[in-house]
């Protein structure tokens, strides 16, 4: 097994980080679809390593996904009331669950957690299976904005459950900057020289440019030109603006908190836990947009537990687990009823009086797409935007 880990580090198709709640949402270091296609085709021999079989217990539901969001299938014992035992893996990124399902996890995983960006790609390489909505009844409950999304489909079948929302947008401490920002292009400030902070997260950073430096709200469907501008720019901040650029919004959050960086690029939990950390630090949505990601519970193709599976999932799309979820990691939630049962806290953090026009304001009115996998005239294509995201590592 440590053999096998090597070469797919070496490969570049796993990275290791540390668990935990405050993560990294970064694909800096996750497959291109050629990777994992090639990968795809050798699974048969990665199976027979043992690889999988380490990692996910005979017996048991298996759950590869984010950090917290596994709080929904306790909710209310359920689990323990169903004799359904979870053995719980957390990713650190998308690509690091596709690599474990393509390194021999199909027929021994269960429940992956794609965002709905990723969702088409996955079922199109064979990784999810279809999901028969008539074994998960409380998806009737979802918000229409979230049944009838686009982004959950391919080829016309539901591949993944919408099961959260969030909120990647400009943050910044009210102790030094009184007035909510505007606009992206606030971090030039010469004010905020030096206090300026970015973090080392591929999507959420290249997305929020990107809407601010093409002023376009199809942010993930620009021109090679275009994503060369967003590259600039990004470099030219880290180079004579920001503070540093963190490895995780644990890191953010600590920052913001004593003063070291007063406005970033964030994630919204980041005002919870500055908060428990004795801080105000608060979030607003640039004239420009911010990304906002619906993340998915999704089945894995072949996965041996069908039926517990089906019965975890229906739960976690009822209203209990979904309020339950989001008062732990305050996120937003796509069941309609969980709304009146969330903490006012997390109402105060997460807005939800008006989500379609949310989205709209932000977006454009839906979760963006990934980049484009396969080249498409001049646009710039997934592997582009990580070649990008190297050199602005690099920088």
């Amino acid at each position: 097994m440590t053999r096998l880990l090597d070469k797919l580090k070496k490969a570049g198709l796993i990275e290791s980080y540390p668990n935990g709640m405050m993560r990294i949402r970064t694909m800096g270091s996750s497959m291109t679809r050629r990777q994992f296609t090639g990968l795809m085709a050798a699974g048969a021999g990665l199976a027979a390593t043992g690889f999988p079989s380490a990692g996910f217990a005979a017996g048991n539901v298996r759950y590869m996904g984010w950090q917290g969001y596994e709080e929904a299938f306790s909710a209310g014992d359920f689990a323990a009331s169903q004799n359904i035992t979870l053995s719980p893996t957390f990713q650190n990124d998308n690509g690091h669950a596709m690599t474990v399902i393509a390194s021999g996890g199909k027929g021994n995983m269960d429940i992956v957690t794609p965002d709905t960006a990723y969702t088409a790609l996955m079922a199109e390489v064979g990784m999810l299976a279809p999901i028969d909505l008539a074994r998960i009844p409380n998806f009737s409950e979802l918000d229409p904005f979230f049944q009838n999304n686009e982004g959950v489909r391919h080829n016309g079948e539901v591949y993944a459950l919408p099961f959260v929302w969030t909120i990647i947008p400009l943050m910044y401490n009210p102790a030094h900057i009184p007035e909510a920002p505007e606009s992206w292009f606030d971090i030039l400030k010469p004010e905020y020289k030096g206090k300026v902070g970015m973090t080392n997260d591929m999507i959420s950073m290249m997305v929020c440019f990107s809407l601010a430096v093409t002023g376009r709200k199809d942010a993930t469907r620009i021109s090679r030109a275009e994503l060369k501008e967003v590259l600039d720019f990004l470099i030219k901040v880290k180079k004579n603006h920001a503070r540093t650029v963190v490895s995780s919004y644990g890191e953010l959050t600590d920052l913001l908190a004593s003063g070291e960086i007063w406005i970033s690029q964030g994630w919204v939990p980041v005002q919870l836990w500055a908060k428990g950390k004795g801080a105000d630090i608060r979030w607003t949505v640039p004239k420009e947009g911010a990304h906002v990601p619906i993340d998915c519970m999704a089945i894995v193709k072949d996965n041996p537990n069908p039926d517990d599976t089906y019965a975890l999932l229906n739960h976690a799309m009822s209203a209990e687990a979904q309020a339950h979820t989001a008062n732990v990691n305050a996120t937003g939630v796509t069941n309609a009823k969980a709304i009146g049962m969330l903490n006012q806290e997390i109402l105060d953090i997460q807005p939800h009086d008006d989500i379609t026009g949310f989205f709209e304001a932000s977006t454009g009115g839906q979760p963006l797409p990934l980049w484009p996998t396969e080249a498409d005239g001049d646009l710039a294509t997934f592997d582009d935007v990580l070649d990008a995201w190297d050199k602005f590592l690099s920088a």
